[in-house]
């Protein structure tokens, strides 16, 4: 392709999708069209209010459209006892959103489905979808407008794991948020890179990436080094590791630079039944008799994925 490649980031805004919109919006290598958000992290009305004030930090004009506040099926979340406001804050933000002035120049567009619509006929070439949260939104653009699916060059995902879970014990945050919607989209037949938790738990950042970030980024490098703060430390009380792991920046990583993973072709679906086992990514590595429909990541070169943020906070400066 040549010039910059058009993209939409959806995105359920927390401290790691956080990191994928700046890295996004640094490179020249992507075009971002838009972004929309949903419910995951926090629910979509503070995910709209963070994607905005993440935006004006980042001195971005790019309209914000709020999409889906639930599964298709089921109930939605409660936000204030859950993993994410553990892990992301209560604000989705490190507790740090407050920090933030209110937004002056960024445009909010109501619904993200018809809005991704309206990007994608627009498009002089087909999108590339950017998804760091549940599903849903995706899923509902897919069904509303089959006739766009063709007008989608594929879908970077951050969800999944090969071989077990973060939420569950075999279900990753953002498919056990909306299995079925998940399904839609892995059987949709558009091309599909995952970027699942094999990969992106690789992806994390130690003190001393940050403490370059803060000194090499300006007042955007500084809030990402305070913004990281609580997060590296649910982080560390879950795992006893000091470490930030951001996994939402992989799929954009792998779009500015591909090296930046190692992945192969899967058969996957989504266990929608078992009683243990719902919303599981089953993962058929060998394909002896199925077709695979997507690309599964496996690996991550962790210094070159730093060194891509490291200079994407230059950018900013």
């Amino acid at each position: 392709m040549n010039g910059p490649i058009p993209v939409i980031i959806d995105t359920d805004i927390g401290v790691d999708d956080a990191y994928a919109v700046m890295l996004a919006f640094s490179s020249p290598v992507l075009k971002v069209l838009g972004v929309t958000t949903s419910y995951g992290n926090v629910s979509a009305d503070d995910s709209t209010v963070n994607a905005i004030k993440i935006l004006e930090l980042l001195e971005k004009r790019c309209r914000v459209a709020k999409g889906e506040e639930g599964p298709l099926f089921g109930k939605r979340r409660r936000y204030s006892s859950s993993r994410g406001s553990f892990l992301h804050g209560k604000d989705g933000l490190g507790n740090k959103a407050y920090t933030l002035p209110s937004p002056l120049h960024v445009e909010t567009h109501e619904d993200a489905v018809s809005y991704m619509a309206q990007l994608i006929r627009k498009s002089d070439t087909k999108v590339t979808l950017v998804a760091l949260g549940p599903m849903t939104n995706i899923a509902l653009l897919l069904l509303t407008y089959p006739e766009l699916k063709n007008r989608i060059d594929g879908i970077a995902m951050m969800g999944g794991s090969a071989y077990g879970g973060n939420t569950l014990p075999a279900g990753e945050a953002n498919i056990v948020a909306d299995p079925e919607a998940a399904q839609i989209v892995l059987q949709s037949g558009v091309r599909i890179v995952m970027c699942g938790l094999e990969c992106t738990e690789k992806a994390y950042f130690i003190k001393d990436d940050l403490e370059m970030f803060r000194l090499v980024g300006g007042s955007v490098g500084r809030f990402y080094y305070d913004m990281t703060q609580d997060y590296m430390n649910a982080t560390e009380k879950l795992t006893g590791s000091r470490r930030a792991v951001i996994h939402d920046s992989v799929p954009v990583a792998w779009l500015i630079n591909p090296s930046v993973i190692k992945a192969k072709p899967c058969y996957i679906e989504i266990d929608l039944s078992g009683q243990y086992t719902r919303a599981c990514t089953v993962t058929d590595e060998f394909c002896i008799d199925r077709k695979p429909n997507a690309m599964m990541a496996f690996e991550l070169d962790r210094d070159l994925f730093v060194r891509m943020h490291i200079e994407a906070f230059r950018r900013y400066r």
